[in-house]
């Protein structure tokens, strides 16, 4: 039986879905709990990020919203206007209904694309500590391209370990060169975990903010 205060799979990155989702189903009721006791800053740094891009009254997708926190940082940042959340966990969607930040929230696979939304249907997409799970960096950023109006933002962290590996910094330079985005800012590999006690400090995180053509 699995130990349910063992989260070592989380170094691992697995890019299955069916695992993914049933990690974080088991894990959506005590999730941010542990969060907040491993000093998980993507979120609130994150919002922060994207308050200095967009206005505070933009329509914004979080894409991979888990059990909320993102949406609750985005509130908390004094974004006013409609936030979406899109998952691949049910119960972790069930938990971010709770906290009535969001006005729609979905079941979606990242790796089953096109998504099933419009065209531009956005002015921000955040999508926080979700791009690990999802080995084709350049199909999702397109898609992410796809769903944001012209002058929005697509605001996405990775993994520095993942970012090096999966030469992400190359797939962003050739969707700039491409048109696909107007520019692109990266990070410094920032905290992520610090206070997870078995990788916290060996595991980094970099934002990459977006502008949309």
């Amino acid at each position: 039986m699995q130990d349910d205060n063992d989260h070592s799979w989380l170094k691992q990155g697995s890019t299955s879905s069916a695992d993914v989702a049933k990690s974080y189903d088991d894990w959506a009721a005590t999730y941010n709990e542990t969060l907040a006791e491993w000093d998980y800053r993507a979120p609130n740094d994150a919002a922060r990020m994207l308050s200095d891009k967009v206005a505070a009254t933009a329509e914004i997708l979080d894409a991979g919203c888990g059990t909320g926190l993102t949406g609750a940082a985005l509130r908390g940042q004094g974004f006013s206007g409609p936030i979406d959340g899109i998952d691949l966990s049910p119960s972790s969607l069930v938990e971010a209904e709770t906290r009535g930040v969001y006005r729609t929230l979905k079941p979606a696979d990242f790796q089953k694309l096109p998504l099933d939304m419009s065209d531009n249907a956005y002015d921000g997409l955040i999508c926080i500590g979700v791009l690990t799970y999802v080995p084709n960096s350049e199909t999702i950023l397109r898609e992410f391209a796809r769903l944001v109006r012209p002058g929005g933002t697509v605001l996405v962290t990775q993994r520095e370990d993942l970012f090096r590996e999966r030469k992400f910094s190359d797939t962003v330079n050739d969707l700039v060169a491409a048109g696909v985005f107007a520019d692109a800012i990266v990070s410094e590999p920032q905290p992520y975990l610090p206070d997870n006690p078995d990788f916290g400090d060996e595991l980094k995180v970099i934002y990459v903010t977006l502008a949309t053509n």
